[in-house]
């Protein structure tokens, strides 16, 4: 679709059109609570405006219209049906002059839209409708008129003049029932990012040959911007989880002040800019200059780091960082960015952080630990990989386990029961004569239980077992941040009631297969920062204590 043919068109300068209703549309339906929601929006709008000073170029925006022009005064309305015909039915009762509607399939409706009363129309159920619609808004006015006796009046001024719609005409060659069936089945959004560029490359901003190129330019400038933006990699380091159809309508967003209250608010921003300055060369090069600023976070080893972290944290948005970027030089943009994480982690008071109490502190702790760790390596070209973090949900996983968690059923419970026995004859502890001989009673037991046909996870003697298993690979039930790490919910879910070895096990699996695993938690299940590593089967005191001392010493190095 051609963007000169999207714009902003008041209600007054819709007067002078003829739309007609095409047959393929079911008709008009709007309820009482439909009808009510647009007079009161519009009557929000003209109390606010009353309560301050007017800002040059505030307006009303209505959801957009589309059309298939067939002459100039002339169009066939795809979309937006019901919007029109009640501003239609309000000009009505208002008793002020209007634009021509008819519907294709009722020979009569235009003269019954020409005198449309209260009475309701059961004629066909698009008179009944409209007449039903009638009395609603003559009700709302009355309503009103018992407060305010110039309501009429002033609403009319309001509704004609600072009453706008998104006015959208699809391109000669196009089929319009094609269009119909595309919008209708959610195929055909109008975005932000079509909206504004429709407003930037405006035909009317090039009136010379020099200013034609600038145009395909700015065209070719803005295509280039979205390819590098579809790079996941980079754009989920800019954002979490959120989509945009057009991914360089977070640029629109970060350069508008106007509040996101719904899908066009970015376009009401830039429209409202384009009335009052109509800088929009200015304009489209600021959008450049934001674009390259959060290349250059991107491409900068540092920043990456820092930025990456304060987002997925959900500490800034992306639009917060850029605000905080402004006017700074590297150095000073830094210090701030660093400032911020601090006052996030406390590095005194990391050992006391535990999973009840402090889950989101403790999230953060382990989050940029496995951040630090990386950015602290300046050898290394390795980068955390925000674009998988942020594309997942994430949790906080016990290191050895809590005994409570999951076997629900017989099954599962015989499912662990086999697994403990796998793994602890995998153990050489002949050296060690009280971890041998709780070495067989675990391999008796289990094999025991394992062949009973029903048990449950509060049997006594299933309980008197499973506590010799886990005090066996460990102290259970640590709730500090010693024996915590980061996991995805798949991977998390996945691993279940396992002791420390079995989920050593499966993570190096799941690593090996591409799942993604911080590389701080898969260090901890390697014993990587344990001192003595040499029982890779169990997680001890030992292990807990240098795995807290090393968070704390990447995150002071930090």
């Amino acid at each position: 679709m051609g963007t000169s043919k999207i714009e902003l068109k008041s209600i007054n300068d819709l007067l002078k059109f003829e739309f007609l209703i095409p047959s393929y549309q079911r008709g008009y339906r709007w309820n009482k609570t439909q009808v009510v929601d647009l007079l009161n929006d519009i009557y929000e709008f003209i109390q606010n405006k009353e309560s301050k000073s007017q800002l040059v170029g505030d307006f009303y925006c209505l959801q957009p219209v589309i059309l298939n022009k067939v002459t100039e005064l002339n169009f066939r309305l795809i979309d937006g049906q019901q919007r029109l015909t009640t501003i239609y039915i309000i000009l009505v009762y208002l008793e002020k002059k209007r634009f021509s509607l008819e519907f294709e399939t009722r020979e009569k409706s235009k003269t019954f839209l020409n005198n449309i009363s209260e009475d309701i129309n059961n004629e066909n159920i698009d008179f009944h409708h409209i007449s039903k619609a009638f009395a609603i808004i003559k009700k709302w006015f009355e309503e009103k008129e018992e407060n305010e006796s110039t309501i009429k009046e002033e609403f009319y001024i309001n509704l004609g003049k600072y009453t706008k719609v998104i006015w959208y005409e699809i391109e000669d060659n196009e089929d319009e029932i094609e269009v119909f069936t595309r919008i209708n089945s959610g195929k055909i959004p109008l975005t932000n990012a079509e909206l504004i560029k429709a407003l930037f490359l405006n035909s009317k901003n090039f009136a010379t040959a020099e200013k034609y190129l600038r145009q395909i330019e700015i065209a070719k400038e803005w295509d280039e911007i979205e390819l590098t933006l579809q790079n996941d990699e980079f754009w989920h380091f800019l954002t979490k989880r959120k989509e945009y159809p057009t991914r360089i309508e977070l640029l629109f967003e970060i350069f508008s002040t106007e509040p996101i209250k719904d899908e066009f608010s970015t376009y009401r921003f830039f429209a409202k800019q384009k009335l009052i300055t109509n800088l929009w060369a200015e304009d489209s090069e600021n959008i450049k200059k934001i674009f390259l600023s959060l290349k250059y976070w991107f491409d900068n080893r540092k920043l990456f780091h820092l930025i990456g972290y304060l987002i997925s944290t959900d500490t800034y948005s992306v639009d917060g960082i850029y605000k905080l970027f402004k006017g700074k030089n590297k150095s000073q943009f830094v210090d701030d960015l660093l400032l911020k994480i601090k006052s996030d982690v406390n590095v005194n008071k990391i050992e006391i952080l535990d999973y009840s109490n402090n889950y989101a502190e403790v999230f953060k702790v382990l989050l940029l630990f496995n951040v630090a760790t990386i950015l602290n390596n300046s050898n290394s070209y390795i980068r955390f990989a925000f674009d998988k973090f942020n594309r997942e949900n994430w949790s906080i996983e016990h290191i050895h386990a809590k005994k409570d968690k999951g076997l629900q059923s017989t099954d599962s419970i015989i499912g662990w029961l086999k697994d403990v026995q796998k793994q602890i004859k995998a153990i050489d502890v002949k050296d060690k004569e009280q971890l041998q001989k709780k070495k067989n009673k675990i391999i008796l037991e289990t094999q025991r239980l394992s062949n009973l046909s029903k048990i449950t996870k509060d049997d006594k003697e299933f309980r008197s077992v499973q506590n010799i298993i886990f005090e066996f690979f460990g102290q259970p039930d640590v709730d500090t941040i010693d024996n915590l790490a980061l996991l995805s919910n798949s991977v998390n879910s996945s691993l279940g009631n396992s002791f420390f070895p079995l989920k050593r096990k499966l993570l190096l699996e799941k690593d090996k297969n591409g799942e993604f695993i911080p590389i701080c938690t898969k260090n901890v299940f390697l014993k990587y920062y344990s001192q003595n590593a040499n029982d890779l089967f169990f997680w001890n005191n030992t292990d807990r204590i240098d795995y807290v001392k090393e968070i704390k010493s990447v995150i002071k190095n930090f």
